[in-house]
């Protein structure tokens, strides 16, 4: 009982000292802005400046950016549109070459954004490539490669050739230093049998040996792994740098939009969402959704009967621009036949 009556005395008051005290109008706790800002793009503007542009607006570069190797970071500062950092460098960068910046940014809430982004030095004048001819379905003496066409002067350093799409792909390739010249071919070999003979060319084509190693195209020979092209049903695609703008792609299939039901036809979600992202960046004309028949026709390419663009590699991003040739109609490294291959 001793227990008990303080506590019936203080039920007891709390009617009597809320009839008397005015109680505050307190506005419900409302949770404000706690999400930092995200990275949407990179990539350098300049030989000594790149930007960095985020989803939201920013508030403040904090001090410590970096980048390495090469130039120190000279100043980071909000960008024009108030939603990018531009990064000054102390002196010009290598094309072609790998970096990484990294800094913490803070938008006008006080969330703080740290970063690391890898990024490849600009280059100033990089060349008009397209896809030429493909050999997908390669053998042991003819192996998969891809054949690029020239079609405007530059240097070729920090292009990116992808099996795939920049966002999903099976493998990557960068491209070194090469200058070349509008009517010149480069050959990719993908496949290579790790030989010293296998060299990258980038002064005389006659230098490298190899399986279809070429004289009169500029030969480079992928080392990362296994570089083996999809058979018949491949994406690929060309940009500017690793993280840089679409340059060019090549779709392929042997397939129909009713080979399935599932992944629109493409047998697989993998290659219908790299055939998507190719579209949407506006490097291959398709209906909306693309189907397999917006693909180059692939039924039939064997190791001598490969992918081809016409002999004047016109481009319209489109299949339209492409055919097999018949067997033996490969010319990898040199302009190609215009011959179709008929079942």
């Amino acid at each position: 009982m001793f227990r008990y009556r303080p506590v019936v005395a203080a039920v007891v008051a709390v009617p009597f000292l809320a009839a008397c005290i005015p109680v505050p109008n307190v506005a419900p706790f409302a949770v404000g802005d706690m999400r930092p800002p995200a990275v949407a793009s990179w990539g350098p503007t300049g030989d000594a400046e790149l930007a960095i542009s985020f989803d939201e607006d920013i508030a403040e570069a904090l001090p410590g950016f970096a980048s390495s190797p090469g130039p120190a970071v000279v100043s980071a500062r909000i960008g024009a549109d108030g939603r990018s950092v531009v990064v000054s460098l102390g002196g010009s960068q290598e094309p072609g070459t790998a970096y990484a910046v990294s800094g913490i940014v803070a938008d006008a809430a006080g969330n703080l954004s740290s970063f690391v982004l890898p990024y490849w030095g600009h280059n100033p004048r990089p060349p008009a490539l397209v896809f030429n001819e493909l050999l997908t379905e390669g053998s042991a003496t003819h192996p998969d490669a891809a054949e690029f066409y020239v079609a405007a002067d530059g240097e070729c350093a920090g292009l990116a050739f992808f099996c795939g799409a920049p966002m999903d792909f099976d493998f990557r390739y960068v491209f070194p230093p090469l200058a070349v010249e509008e009517g010149d071919y480069i050959v990719l070999h993908l496949k290579p049998q790790g030989l010293e003979s296998e060299i990258d060319e980038s002064s005389d084509r006659a230098a490298s040996g190899g399986l279809d190693a070429t004289a009169g195209a500029w030969d480079l020979w992928y080392r990362g792994g296994d570089g083996a092209l999809s058979g018949q049903n491949g994406a690929l695609s060309l940009c500017a740098s690793p993280n840089g703008a679409f340059v060019d792609a090549a779709l392929y299939s042997s397939r129909t939009i009713d080979s399935d039901t599932a992944y629109g036809g493409f047998g697989s979600a993998a290659l219908r969402d790299r055939v998507g992202a190719i579209v949407a960046g506006l490097a291959w004309a398709a209906s909306d959704p693309p189907r397999p028949e917006d693909c180059a026709g692939s039924a039939g390419t064997t190791s001598t009967r490969s992918l081809c663009r016409s002999s004047s590699s016109a481009d319209t991003d489109s299949r339209e621009d492409w055919h097999i040739v018949p067997t033996r109609g490969s010319t990898i490294g040199s302009v190609n036949s215009d011959e179709v291959y008929a079942p």
